[in-house]
């Protein structure tokens, strides 16, 4: 009995000095760990706590704010596909070019009541405006709305195109020849009396001499299929005399000489719009190539081509002399 009590106290005060040091050591304060974190107790020493980041390294997970970005906007830099502000900005988008018009004759002369001669103009860049003629004085010259201009009285007058803003004038001299006073009559000149019907020139005569004058080459006269063609509606028209003339020559040198007296006067309007429509068709009046086709004869179309009415007489002439030649016809009726 007495052995073991003495076998328990000796454990017991083992027991109590293998406990001493640790009793005789303060306990640390307790550490409060980050949420989602442990610690790890080691002998005497920490292991780093991974919930902090060391600031030492570089994640490479975590943009470097140090390195500028290539693909982020310079907001440093003007962004020059914003408009700027502070420039003015013009609400009607860039100016449209100022039309420029031209026309194809700027002077030129009429010799007689009733000729006429078409302006034609052109507009750069096109436009879809109206064009206006008008004219400065309608008692010498008058106009019409689509550039014919008709002798009415001796004199000059200024006609003018407008279009698109644009305009462009060409001056027109009508002068008309009158014939010289008798000398041996009193008092002033009679007024000249238009040929009745049947005392008007020999227009065949007339043609003759003036092919003859001016060497008009390969010229032929027109048969009903020619008339038809290029004369449409003259054929409907009753004649008393009729010389038509045409080139037969590619390039033509010149161009037609046509000669009709109507037998009604009140015909020589329709006369005369088939004639212009020749002009017209010669030309193209704008819509391409005409039946001139060669730039030289176009032109000589369009710029030397004149009708001439005197009584119930209509001339057309295309030809480089057309002024002097239209002045001779005239005289036949002085």
């Amino acid at each position: 009995m007495n052995r073991l009590r003495l076998t328990a106290m000796g454990l017991a005060l083992a027991l109590s000095l293998s406990l001493l040091p640790a009793c005789g050591r303060p306990n640390p304060p307790a550490q409060s760990a980050a949420p989602g974190s442990s610690s790890q107790q080691g002998s005497g020493s920490s292991a780093p706590d991974a919930s902090t980041p060391d600031v030492s390294t570089p994640d490479a997970s975590a943009p470097d704010v140090s390195t500028p970005d290539a693909s982020a906007p310079d907001i440093s830099a003007p962004d020059a596909s914003a408009p700027d502000a502070s420039a003015p900005q013009d609400p009607a988008g860039p100016e449209e070019p100022a039309a420029e018009i031209t026309l194809n004759k700027t002077d030129f002369t009429l010799f007689k009541t009733g000729d006429s001669y078409r302006l034609r103009y052109t507009c750069q860049p096109d436009c879809d405006g109206i064009p206006v003629w008008t004219s400065s004085d309608d008692s010498v010259a008058a106009v019409d709305q689509d550039g014919t201009v008709t002798a009415a009285g001796p004199g000059t007058a200024l006609v003018t195109v407008e279009c698109c803003g644009a305009s462009a004038s060409c001056t027109v001299r009508c002068k008309f020849t009158q014939d010289p006073p008798d000398p041996g009559s009193s008092g002033p000149s009679q007024p000249e009396i238009p040929p009745e019907s049947g005392t008007a020139p020999d227009l065949a005569a007339f043609y003759q001499e003036t092919s003859a004058a001016y060497e008009f080459p390969f010229m032929t006269e027109a048969d009903q299929a020619a008339l038809q063609n290029y004369f449409a509606g003259l054929s409907d028209i009753s004649l008393t005399q009729s010389c038509i003339y045409l080139c037969g020559m590619m390039p033509a040198p010149t161009g037609d000489m046509a000669l009709v007296q109507v037998a009604d006067e009140k015909d020589v309007d329709a006369v005369k719009a088939i004639f212009q429509a020749r002009i017209d068709y010669m030309v193209g009046d704008g819509n391409g190539p005409g039946g001139a086709w060669y730039p030289g004869p176009t032109e000589m179309w369009q710029s030397s081509s004149r009708i001439v009415s005197n009584g119930t007489c209509v001339m057309l002439i295309a030809s480089e002399k057309c002024d002097e030649i239209a002045e001779a016809f005239n005289a036949l009726f002085r």
